[in-house]
């Protein structure tokens, strides 16, 4: 008998520092697929509902697609957005009929109104659903804040082994692979949660780099006999919720003793390398200052990872823009924000046409101010960008309407509606800018750029900026996490985790 697998995927990272609550509106502009439209709109792109979906079916197995929603990260998600979502997963289920085991996949950051863990909710949502007994399977982005709630109510769970995040679609081959063992082998598994109370800057995740490439060799080395997994969760820091911190995972075959032990051995390594986390952004202005023009080598990235959209952030500050504008005549830049007001202009001009106006601050005034911009309007657009670097290949992402001003003194901005992904070479490219032609690029991104670009720029640049995705922490008000928490309240790397 052929076994049915289903898969769902709701996904969204929140940024709880985010101003402007995200609504059902952040999903459906990015796709909101049930069923079949949801396993043909997804074929071929390296992201989790693909990569599971393909593996159920090459093991000879009958995928069952459920529901795919993903939305760019924001704020908090309003209670009607995840009540319909979650009535989504809960009635593509019962619509689907007897099901032999099911694969959810999720982001593992995901708040909503009224409910810090609404991850949680969504598994236990699945499981009133399924028969006692069914095998789930959730895959979690490496940027989840694992809770202890949604680890008891499933069989396993495994995370993102990249970051920058290129192991999507193998993330939910993986995952498939574990309920069809379930299934034919008799496979029982459990998994355990291992918590430290440390943030560290996304910066300083790149699994190729220390510390992180220390904790992922520890990870992989444990793997094998009865530990089937260990996931690495060193967890976005713009999250401020209750049971806040870096976790492990380990997906075990039946020895949880041994889960625990390796569970904890990598934790406390976790712990111990702290310190070696740390981050050294650079002002504004001295970034600028010291970008030469034709390098020959690439463009040198200007990465304003506070203000980043795919960690949350409004993606309005216009601080960079003005530091650009003060070297006019000196350098091609491309400059990129969001600024519906502007864009209206634009789109109102005409392309070909001038246009005075200010861009920023539009949707999160408490780190930037407007800046003006004159120019002329070279390019409008409506159409979604479709990713084309390691990460999230093929997955397209709408920028809403779209704008290009020349200003004439070497910058180009990019004004847009919706945040365009800049982590990407795409996002630019899609507005008729090519990075390669431009001394500086302005990136909203922490680390994806790095798979995004590969090799092509000249230098990465990271700005010391205040904004709702820092990597300095200490701008930002923890109210909700629990303390103390590394580094807000210690202040010595020697000190022992309690």
């Amino acid at each position: 008998m052929t076994e049915r697998i289903a898969v769902a995927s709701i996904i969204q990272e929140t940024n709880t520092f985010a101003p402007q609550p995200s609504t059902l509106d952040d999903f459906t502009a990015q796709g909101l697929w049930v069923g079949d439209e949801a396993a043909e709109r997804s074929a071929g792109t390296n992201t989790e509902i693909a990569g599971a979906l393909a593996s159920a079916a090459e093991a000879g197995a009958e995928p069952v697609p459920v529901v795919r929603a993903w939305a760019m990260s924001g704020g908090v998600l309003d209670e009607y957005a995840f009540t319909y979502l979650r009535g989504l997963l809960f009635d593509g289920l019962v619509a689907a009929g007897p099901v032999d085991a099911l694969v959810l996949c999720l982001h593992g950051a995901l708040v909503a109104d009224g409910e810090p863990a609404a991850d949680a909710a969504l598994v236990e949502a699945a499981r009133a659903v399924l028969p006692p007994g069914t095998p789930l399977v959730v895959t979690h982005d490496l940027h989840a804040n694992v809770t202890a709630r949604l680890v008891a109510q499933v069989d396993a769970l495994v995370g993102f082994r990249t970051y920058p995040h290129v192991d999507q679609g193998d993330t939910g081959r993986r995952a498939a692979a574990i309920a069809l063992r379930m299934l034919r082998d008799g496979l029982r598994p459990g998994t355990v949660l291992e918590k430290r109370p440390m943030l560290v800057p996304a910066e300083s995740q790149a699994v190729a780099d220390p510390p992180m490439a220390l904790l992922r060799r520890l990870a992989d080395e444990a793997t094998g006999g009865p530990i089937l997994d260990v996931s690495l969760f060193p967890v976005q820091p713009w999250l401020d919720v209750p049971e806040l911190g870096f976790g492990v995972t380990v997906t075990h075959a039946g020895d949880e003793a041994a889960a625990r032990a390796t569970a904890k051995a990598v934790a406390d390594a976790a712990w111990a390398r702290r310190g070696e986390f740390a981050v050294h952004p650079v002002p504004v202005r001295d970034a600028v200052a010291a970008v030469r023009p034709r390098t020959g080598r690439g463009p040198v990235l200007l990465v304003q990872s506070a203000d980043s959209p795919t960690a949350g952030a409004a993606a309005d500050s216009a601080t960079v823009v003005a530091a650009l504008l003060d070297r006019p005549g000196e350098l091609r830049s491309y400059a990129t924000l969001v600024d519906a007001p502007a864009v209206a202009a634009c789109h109102i001009a005409g392309a070909g046409s001038s246009v005075d106006t200010t861009v920023g601050a539009t949707l999160d005034p408490r780190w930037s101010a407007p800046v003006r911009i004159s120019g002329t309007v070279t390019r409008l657009g409506t159409d979604p960008v479709t990713l084309a670097g390691e990460a999230m290949t093929g997955q397209q992402v709408s920028m809403g309407r779209w704008a290009t001003v020349d200003t004439g003194t070497g910058l180009i901005v990019l004004v847009t509606e919706r945040p365009a992904p800049t982590f990407d070479p795409a996002g630019y490219r899609h507005a008729g800018l090519e990075p390669a032609e431009a001394d500086a690029v302005l990136v909203r991104s922490a680390t994806l750029y790095r798979a995004g670009y590969g090799g092509g720029y000249a230098e990465a640049i990271l700005l010391d900026l205040p904004g709702a995705s820092t990597p300095r922490l200490d701008y930002l008000d923890f109210q909700h996490a629990p303390r103390p928490l590394y580094p807000i309240d210690f202040a010595a790397p020697e000190k022992e985790a309690p």
